[in-house]
């Protein structure tokens, strides 16, 4: 998986994007979620508390993340 790399593919996304990402994500670091949105036009990024990869509903951010999922496509 480390072995992929799809940046310079990011300027093409032509489409509405939302990145979610943990600050302590034990997977990947914050900052690859940063970099990912700022390589796609008008990308949004938004950084959640937590450290899983993939957000649960038992972590302390569901709740966000919800919220923000809702917002993205209500927008």
């Amino acid at each position: 998986m480390d072995d992929i790399d799809v940046s310079d593919l990011l300027p093409r996304v032509r489409v509405p994007t939302l990145v979610m990402h943990c600050h302590d994500d034990a997977a990947a670091p914050l900052e690859e979620g940063r970099r990912m949105a700022a390589g796609i036009p008008g990308a949004r990024f938004v950084a959640l508390e937590g450290r899983n990869h993939l957000i649960l509903e038992s972590d302390p951010s569901w709740g966000r993340f919800v919220e923000e999922i809702r917002g993205f496509l209500q927008s």
